[in-house]
C-alpha cells in the first residue's frame, strides 16, 4: 500500500512539473487575431479610376465590429455640408484570419436636418499579424429620397484597434 502511494505521489509531481505553466505571461504571448472589438479608424477618399488619394480630404470615425457579423460605425466628412446617421452593417471572414468584407449603411441629411437619402459603402478589410490594425479598400454609393442613384466614391482606411494606441 505504501509502495502504490509513494508512486502515486510521483507520478503527481511528474505530471506537476511536465505541464505548461499558465498564467499572464502565456495569456498574453498568444495573440488573439479577430475582427470583432472598437477600431479608431481614419478613412481617405482617392479617386475610383485613378486610385489617387486625397489626403487633405481625410476623416476620422469609430467602427465597432460585433461578435456574429453585424457592425456599428460613426463617421463625420466635414468636406461635405451633409450629416449622417451612425451606420450600421455587416461583416464576414472570406478567407483565412486575415481577410474579410464588410457593408454598412447611413442616414444622410442636410445642414437644416431634413432627410436627403442615404449612403452604402462595401468593401474588403485586410487585419494585420498583430491583430490590432487593418487597412480596408472600399466603394460607396448615393441614393436620393426615393432610391434613385446619385453616384458614389472610393475610399481606403487604417483602423487601429482602441486600447492599443503605441
Amino acid at each position: 500500500m505504501k509502495q502504490q502511494m509513494i508512486a502515486g505521489m510521483l507520478a503527481v509531481s511528474t505530471a506537476a512539473m511536465l505541464a505548461p505553466a499558465t498564467g499572464s505571461a502565456d495569456s498574453s504571448a498568444a495573440v488573439e487575431r479577430q475582427l470583432t472589438g472598437v477600431w479608431l479608424v481614419t478613412t481617405t477618399p482617392r479617386d475610383c479610376i485613378t486610385g489617387n488619394s486625397f489626403p487633405q480630404a481625410a476623416f476620422e470615425g469609430l467602427f465597432t465590429y460585433h461578435k456574429g457579423g453585424t457592425m456599428t460605425a460613426w463617421v463625420q466628412n466635414a468636406v461635405i455640408s451633409i450629416t449622417r446617421s451612425p451606420s450600421h452593417g455587416l461583416w464576414k471572414r472570406t478567407a483565412g484570419w486575415s481577410d474579410y468584407s464588410f457593408e454598412f449603411v447611413h442616414l444622410r441629411y442636410d445642414l437644416s436636418g431634413t432627410y436627403v437619402g442615404r449612403q452604402v459603402a462595401k468593401g474588403t478589410l485586410v487585419l494585420s499579424a498583430s491583430g490590432n490594425e487593418f487597412t480596408t479598400t472600399s466603394s460607396t454609393s448615393v441614393f436620393d429620397v426615393d432610391g434613385n442613384p446619385l453616384g458614389g466614391g472610393c475610399a481606403s482606411a487604417a483602423g487601429r484597434r482602441f486600447g492599443e494606441e503605441s
